[in-house]
């Protein structure tokens, strides 16, 4: 498939649930009330989370499934496929048993939930940590398909699961009424249901019992993913970490005036994160001479397409906000909406020195920087937030993400200054 091709399945794939999206919060939002859908909110972020227990497998398994096809070594895919995925198995495990013991943390004292709903909400955080072997999984075999180029079968779980994530919870209250655990069970269930379904798209490669699990193989996913571990770490709190930052500092009632357009907003990362999902098997089997101009082209494409993307949500965020849920929600949350697309101009922008330095088989440096920017994200977070609310918060986040743009763009010129100084040794 070509780039193109492939950055419309990512699109579709993560694009289209967003349809249910809009259909469906305002119903959970009436019905669960803003503490609630807020606390179901975290159940979002910590499902989205779950893939930091993968142990950087997924994108080790895209990076060394590219590098297989280009040399047409299809002998090795199943071994190193059953490798990662014993990988991402052990390591699910313990993310399970980690979350399962800090559910009754989370629920009775750090996220300044209310009596009513601690049970609930304990109970939904031991649910949900069942989720991370399916999630850890699934992302295995996810980076196994995007890496072999088969972007149509991943993304079209990916569809199915992006609707259920929205259409589950309204059907659970609509069944069952505003009971946050079963909502979060209906979730973990259709995980569960991916996680096979994609098991059988690999089933060639998994039940292949004449290639024994060689131990050999984990090695090379382990050098490449260790640092993706680091950054799956640290990457998700820098995205989701600040919803429970806000919940623990201004209460979790008040956390849906920043997670919506904050949620909403993310969705339009879709654009860049399809292009660059489709960009990195290529770039990792590409010639050096080739990946400057790749490199260029697409950097300029996704700075220019979503300069005007976020403009438009800036524009449109208050009509489309009053009209979807009240006139007094789009008036609170403007201010907010507005600094959050600066944000996500510079994060889309970001996001393609990152796939460069991914590609190249550089994730030790991400993974460096994000470190970094962990400690100076957590000190302006606790500042701003403490002296502005919710608008500090947004303000945190988009000086973080400035920084991650500055980094990455800094260290992908210097990998693209060596590779042109390696093609002139060579000719």
């Amino acid at each position: 498939m070509s780039l193109k091709k492939n950055t419309i399945w990512n699109i579709a794939g993560s694009g289209l649930p967003l349809i249910a999206g809009v259909i469906f919060i305002p119903y959970v939002l009436k019905k669960l009330g803003g503490e609630a859908f807020g606390v179901l909110s975290l159940i979002w972020a910590l499902i989205g989370y779950f893939s930091l227990f993968d142990l950087g497998v997924g994108r080790a398994l895209t990076y060394e499934m590219s590098k297989l096809r280009a040399a047409n070594l299809h002998g090795e895919i199943s071994p190193t496929l059953k490798a990662g995925l014993l990988l991402t198995l052990g390591a699910g495990l313990i993310g399970m048993m980690i979350l399962a013991v800090l559910a009754p943390l989370m629920a009775q004292s750090w996220l300044k939930i209310s009596l009513q709903w601690q049970s609930d909400a304990q109970l939904a955080f031991q649910i949900a940590a069942v989720g991370v072997i399916a999630t850890t999984l699934t992302s295995g075999l996810r980076g196994a398909l995007e890496g072999l180029e088969r972007f149509a079968e991943s993304n079209l779980s990916k569809i199915f699961l992006g609707f259920c994530m929205f259409v589950l919870p309204a059907f659970s209250i609509w069944l069952h009424g505003p009971v946050i655990w079963l909502i979060t069970l209906y979730l973990v269930g259709v995980r569960i249901i991916v996680l096979l379904w994609s098991a059988i798209l690999m089933r060639n490669y998994l039940w292949n019992s004449g290639v024994p699990l060689a131990f050999s193989y984990i090695k090379p996913l382990m050098s490449y993913g260790v640092w993706l571990t680091v950054t799956g770490v640290v990457s998700p709190l820098m995205v989701y970490g600040d919803r429970f930052f806000v919940s623990a500092t201004v209460g979790v009632t008040e956390l849906s005036s920043y997670a919506i357009p904050q949620e909403g907003l993310q969705r339009i990362l879709i654009i860049p994160t399809a292009l660059c999902g489709a960009l990195l098997p290529q770039l990792a089997a590409l010639q050096r001479e080739q990946v400057e101009t790749i490199y260029r082209n697409n950097f300029k494409l996704v700075a220019g397409a979503m300069f005007g993307v976020c403009a438009l949500a800036a524009l449109f965020s208050y009509p489309i906000f009053a009209l979807w849920l009240s006139e007094e929600f789009a008036k609170k949350t403007l201010p907010i909406t507005l600094i959050l697309c600066v944000g996500i101009w510079l994060n889309s922008m970001a996001q393609v020195p990152y796939t460069l330095l991914h590609a190249r088989g550089n994730p030790r440096i991400t993974a460096l920087f994000h470190i970094g920017e962990l400690i100076f994200y957590i000190v302006s977070l606790y500042y701003l937030t403490k002296q502005f609310g919710l608008i500090g918060a947004a303000l945190a986040w988009v000086a973080r993400v400035f920084l991650d743009l500055l980094l990455l763009s800094f260290a992908a010129n210097n990998i693209l200054e060596k590779n042109l100084i390696q093609v002139k040794v060579q000719k």
